[in-house]
C-alpha cells in the first residue's frame, strides 16, 4: 500500500524576505515558527544602535533561541528527574507498609 503524500509547500516571509518551504509540518506550524524567527530577529534589530545586517541578525536569533532550549530541556531534565525520585520514595515507602 503507498504512503499517502502530505508534503506541505508554504511561503513565509521573514524579516523581509520570502522562504518557500517545503516539509511534512502542518502548514499553521510553520507559519507560526517563521514569525516567531521574524519577531526575534526585529527585536535584536530593535536593539541595536546601528543597522545590523540581516545574516548576522539570523545568527544572533538562532544562537537566542538555541539558549532558550538549552534552558526549557535543562529545566525538563530536572523535572523529569525529580518525577522519578518521587515516584521511586512511593514505591519503596509503599513497599515497606506492607511488609
Amino acid at each position: 500500500m503507498a504512503k499517502a503524500d502530505h508534503t506541505v509547500h508554504v511561503t513565509v516571509t521573514i524579516y523581509g524576505e520570502q522562504y518557500t518551504l517545503k516539509g511534512d509540518v502542518p502548514e499553521e506550524v510553520v507559519v507560526a515558527l517563521a514569525h516567531h524567527v521574524d519577531s526575534r530577529m526585529r527585536i535584536l534589530a530593535s536593539k541595536s544602535p546601528k543597522s545590523v545586517n540581516p545574516t548576522r541578525l539570523a545568527v544572533l536569533a538562532a544562537l537566542n533561541l538555541a539558549e532558550e532550549l538549552f534552558e526549557l530541556q535543562a529545566s525538563h531534565q530536572e523535572l523529569t528527574t525529580a518525577m522519578q525520585q518521587r515516584w521511586r520514595q512511593r514505591k519503596e515507602a509503599g513497599a515497606s507498609s506492607s511488609s
